[in-house]
């Protein structure tokens, strides 16, 4: 009884620290814009809370973080940051606890992220009267527009330019799944890390050099892209939109099994790890290779070249 006593305070104690640590840190992100691009990883605090003491108290945790945020700022703020990485954290941190497999934790985790990203985007819409798509798409004519004269140096008429704004603006909602599948892969694969840094059971922490897609994964894109295609003869959808945003998925998809079969490669050659990550780097860099390492992830998909499957 005292055993389980000392647990909850204990458990208390941290959901507070970690509300006071997720705290500091988003309201850094306010005064230190730089810090922005470290937003994505905010439910990493809460869901190593949730896989040591139990999702409860990742919610007292977020309720605290809410009041808090909500105190020293502006309430949207505080909806934003809540409503959008809140489920993310819950969900992953309830799934590492259950130790599911990593895939499986990344897909609940990235299709939460995008129904959470999609109702506040729907709720700003509505009560504030602010549009985030509008918004991007605004950002993304004036840098085309900034751009335009150098744009026009390297031979792309003002027709290209056009094309590839219009593209663009396309493929912002294809842009956001993948950004939540990103922060889904970024998050489950730092708080596995730390749980292991902490000594906290024996989660297993899988090389990325063994990631691997579910074995249906090609059957499962081929039935997708038949029914994008099929699309064009109903009325409504749009559907060169809808095949642009399915392929931009797909190719990111592909993309991230080919660089974990191009790590498994240099790993087979004794390469140090720091070259490795360099090497990986600059294939991610390096966008004409998008492509190329995206078919290579859709062959290792189809033919298992790492032979992971049969181990």
């Amino acid at each position: 009884m005292k055993e389980q006593k000392y647990s909850n305070k204990r458990a208390l104690i941290e959901a507070a620290l970690i509300a006071s640590i997720a705290t500091f840190f988003a309201i850094g992100f306010i005064f230190i814009p730089v810090l922005t691009l470290l937003l994505f990883l905010l439910p990493v605090p809460f869901m190593i809370l949730s896989a040591r003491h139990g999702t409860r108290y990742t919610i007292l945790s977020l309720i605290i973080t809410s009041l808090l945020i909500g105190v020293l700022t502006e309430i949207i703020f505080t909806l934003f940051v809540i409503m959008v990485f809140g489920p993310m954290a819950i969900v992953m941190g309830y799934y590492i606890k259950k130790n599911r497999e990593a895939y499986a934790v990344i897909g609940m985790g990235a299709a939460v992220s995008i129904i959470s990203i999609a109702v506040t985007i729907q709720l700003a819409a509505t009560i504030g009267g602010f549009n985030l798509i509008d918004s991007i798409a605004t950002i993304i004519r004036q840098v085309v527009d900034t751009q335009s004269e150098m744009l026009m140096n390297v031979n792309l008429s003002t027709i290209n330019v056009k094309e590839m704004t219009n593209y663009l603006l396309m493929i912002i909602p294809g842009m956001l799944v993948v950004q939540s599948l990103v922060s889904a892969f970024l998050n489950y694969y730092l708080t596995v890390a730390i749980l292991r840094r902490l000594r906290y059971n024996d989660y297993l922490l899988p090389e990325f050099s063994h990631f691997i897609l579910p074995k249906n994964i090609v059957f499962g894109s081929f039935i997708i892209y038949a029914l994008t295609f099929m699309s064009r003869y109903v009325e409504g959808i749009y559907h060169s939109s809808l095949v642009a945003n399915v392929t931009i998925l797909f190719v990111f998809i592909f993309f991230f099994q080919g660089l974990a079969l191009i790590s498994y490669m240099l790993e087979k050659i004794r390469l140090a790890k720091l070259v490795r990550m360099l090497i990986l780097l600059l294939i991610v860099i390096i966008s004409p290779l998008l492509t190329v390492v995206s078919f290579a992830g859709l062959i290792d998909s189809v033919f298992d070249i790492r032979k992971l499957r049969q181990g």
